[in-house]
């Protein structure tokens, strides 16, 4: 699926099959009355943390623009465990709907 495929099917958390870690994904910004926000938020905790030393959900990605995020075919459903950081004052992810 696309990253508009996902939006539109309030898919609330993708992720692509190629990431070494499986817990890895991509948290779309769903908003509670349907529409959604321009940025979706990485979390990696393992890589974010322990490699790269930065909050986990800090890195952002534009999803309003015909950007490869938009066009590419290759994501999917995620459906493992949350990351706790999705809460985090400063991160977006805590205004998002769930589905």
């Amino acid at each position: 699926m696309t990253i508009r495929e996902a939006l539109a099917q309030r898919v609330p958390r993708v992720r692509k099959p190629t990431w070494a870690n499986p817990e890895a994904y991509l948290r779309l910004p769903l908003f509670a009355d349907g529409f959604h926000g321009p940025w979706a938020e990485l979390y990696d905790d393992r890589a974010q943390r322990d490699v790269l030393t930065i909050r986990p959900g800090s890195q952002k990605i534009c999803v309003l623009l015909d950007s490869h995020c938009g066009t590419d075919s290759d994501w999917e459903p995620y459906g493992g465990p949350v990351s706790s950081h999705e809460r985090d004052a400063e991160n977006y992810a805590r205004a998002y709907a769930e589905r």
